[in-house]
């Protein structure tokens, strides 16, 4: 099964709050399983922001229900992993 994301062109992620982070954690990135509705987000954030460089990524789903990240992003998304366990202790 496929989901959409919305990625920048710094490589940051929309997350489920609206906000773009580079804090990548596939559970708290914004999905959606129709393009459309992605492609609707993006116009409204690009009507918010002109210029606003992003686009819409497809990703498989994983058996866990998050999106299957690139090597990037999943670099990314340890790293920040790393950072909220290092602040947590």
């Amino acid at each position: 099964m496929k989901t959409y994301v919305l990625q920048a062109q710094n490589n940051d992620m929309l997350d489920k709050e609206l906000q773009w982070t580079d804090k990548i954690v596939a559970k708290h990135i914004f999905t959606t399983p129709h393009r459309d509705i992605a492609l609707n987000q993006l116009v409204e954030l690009n009507a918010k922001d002109a210029s606003l460089r992003a686009e819409v990524v497809e990703y498989e789903l994983g058996p866990n229900g998050v999106p299957l990240l690139s090597v990037d992003a999943i670099s990314k998304e340890l790293i920040a992993a790393n950072t909220d366990q290092s602040s947590a202790a």
